[in-house]
């Protein structure tokens, strides 16, 4: 079934990026606005960490820009950054006048605010005290609650919920709609002018994730079989501190070492003084690693985050969401040491864009995590994943305000070698095996084998096993199961798994939240090269070999 009107733009995911495109169009164009699960459920959501943006009377975009750069590891975009910090204040305030309600400073209170009340925290590698933040460690919630009640009182966006993308539509080359499965199971066609994706990241590909199920890689997917360019997608982040209980993970925010929490081994020792001067608020990377050192010096699951030194009351005010979770296990957040151990959590790369968030096919943008801007490099700073959806969201629907049927120029980033790969025929199985495994059995092998072989410690043999893994997961995959939406997503997460190993055997260093054990240092020539890869249809074996290396310089 095809809807024969099309219109002017179609969004697919329905967290900040997405929202902030829908919010920022004007009324009268027509929007069809996707969503995956039921309207609110995002990563954006469960975001606990805050907003970064330069209020403070002692920062300045300049400042946050340098932290970026730094957190980043020598492969930010420079002039992505620079729109990033730039924007953000007045961004910011195009948030607040959608209705969200930062946290604000108390009378009386001695706390970190703007001139006009906005309370602002600090976390790991931001110099100044920058961190918007809702509800203590809800801002997430709270940003999407006000932006879901600002869509729903604008008559030009048409919500599809509950409905599965399948496909984008191509005609000439150029992305016209896209393909769908609706809450029932039917299918049916959109036709669009343009097509956005802000439909998240990757983190369900791992074991360990403190993101929410519905992150399969869905848009990087989708990209990939249109024919667009993906880059970057070696970084994956790897937050430092989620609760590990009874087998359950869950997101402690950074926000929480910001306050001044202390991380601690089994043997009682603050730790981080031996691997960083900025100690528990080094940058992610250096955080998570060291951890993850410690677990293993010490062969156990986890480490300790501490708080027992600092107000009771206080934490609890401060993260009201964090203290209720604690408290379903037993435990206080301010007088216990809580067990924490990194976890799969953001993806750097992702599709590449340009400044205005256009993909390598004319006619489809992607904005937020399931992009790459360059703004993060090869880690990204804490708390500018949610401004990275705001301000590159409202750039998108500028863009396409002014000229919403306009393809531009081809995409082109600097110091980046495009490598060629055969794109497979179908991202289905084709095998027939008699030894055939379920969705479920698949899902769960393959995130056991990325965890253990492409997570925060990789080498060249752990790698070309979990390739090889990989691919015989899809060879195994019955064709019984019927073609629906856990059978796709489970093809998407295969497909994505396979492209982040072969960037991550392209990366022959350790730089970011890269680290590979046999190249444990950063090359200096590779400090600004970033690696694309490019689709070649029609290979029998539905293989991703490297047939083609050019470097294209700007």
């Amino acid at each position: 079934m095809t809807h024969r009107q099309p219109f002017d733009v179609a969004i697919v995911g329905g967290g900040i990026a997405g929202l902030s495109v829908a919010l920022r169009l004007p009324e009268h164009l027509r929007v069809a606005l996707f969503t995956k699960g039921q309207f609110g459920e995002s990563n954006t959501r469960y975001a606990q960490g805050g907003l970064a943006v330069a209020l403070g009377e002692d920062d300045s975009p300049e400042l946050h820009y340098q932290d970026t750069l730094a957190a980043g590891a020598g492969l930010c975009d420079e002039e992505a950054v620079r729109i990033l910090v730039e924007q953000a204040p007045a961004a910011v305030r195009w948030l607040i006048q959608m209705g969200v309600q930062f946290d604000r400073v108390h009378p009386g209170e001695d706390a970190y605010a703007t001139s006009d009340g906005l309370l602002l925290g600090r976390e790991g590698a931001h110099c100044r005290w920058r961190v918007l933040h809702a509800g203590g460690d809800a801002t997430g919630a709270e940003i999407e609650r006000a932006l879901m009640v600002a869509l729903h009182a604008r008559p030009s966006v048409v919500l599809y919920e509950e409905t599965f993308v399948t496909d984008l539509l191509l005609q000439g080359g150029d992305c016209v709609g896209v393909k769908a499965l609706d809450r029932t199971g039917e299918a049916f066609t959109i036709l669009a002018h343009s097509t956005v994706l802000a439909n998240g990241g990757a983190g369900g590909l791992w074991l360990h994730t403190s993101n929410p199920s519905g992150a399969t890689a869905d848009g990087v997917a989708l990209a990939w079989k249109a024919g667009a360019a993906v880059t970057d997608l070696e970084f994956m982040q790897f937050h430092p501190t989620v609760l590990v209980c009874n087998g359950e993970s869950h997101l402690i925010s950074e926000a929480v070492r910001g306050e001044g929490a202390y991380l601690r081994n089994h043997a009682g020792e603050r730790f981080m003084e031996r691997y960083s001067s900025q100690l528990e608020l080094a940058p992610r990377d250096v955080v998570a690693r060291a951890i993850l050192s410690e677990m293993l010096t010490e062969e156990v699951q986890c480490q300790y985050l501490d708080l027992r030194h600092l107000p009771a009351e206080k934490m609890h005010a401060r993260f009201p969401t964090i203290s209720a979770i604690c408290r379903e296990y037993g435990l206080d957040l301010a007088s216990d040491l809580l067990p924490i151990a990194p976890a799969a959590h953001y993806c750097m790369g992702g599709v590449m864009v340009d400044a205005h968030g256009q993909t390598t096919v004319p006619g489809l943008y992607a904005v937020g995590e399931v992009s790459c801007t360059g703004v993060h490099g090869a880690n990204r700073l804490a708390s500018n994943s949610l401004l990275e959806g705001l301000v590159y969201g409202i750039q998108i629907a500028d863009e396409l305000s002014h000229a919403p049927t306009v393809r531009r120029q081809q995409v082109e980033r600097q110091n980046t070698q495009f490598i060629s790969l055969q794109l497979p025929l179908t991202t289905e199985s084709s095998s027939g095996s008699s030894d055939e495994l379920t969705t479920g059995t698949v899902r769960k092998e393959l995130q056991q084998f990325m965890w253990k072989y492409v997570s925060l410690c990789r080498d060249q043999a752990g790698l070309v096993e979990a390739l090889q893994q990989v691919r015989t997961l899809r060879e195994r995959l019955t064709e019984k199961t019927k073609s629906g939406r856990d059978r796709l997503e489970t093809c998407n997460m295969l497909l994505v798994a396979e492209l982040v190993i072969v960037a991550a055997l392209e990366r022959q260093e350790s730089r970011g939240s890269h680290w590979r054990q046999d190249y444990p240092e950063a090359h200096e020539k590779l400090a600004s090269q970033h690696y694309a890869f490019q689709p070649l249809r029609n290979h029998p074996q539905g293989l991703l070999q490297p047939i083609e290396e050019s470097i294209h310089h700007v």
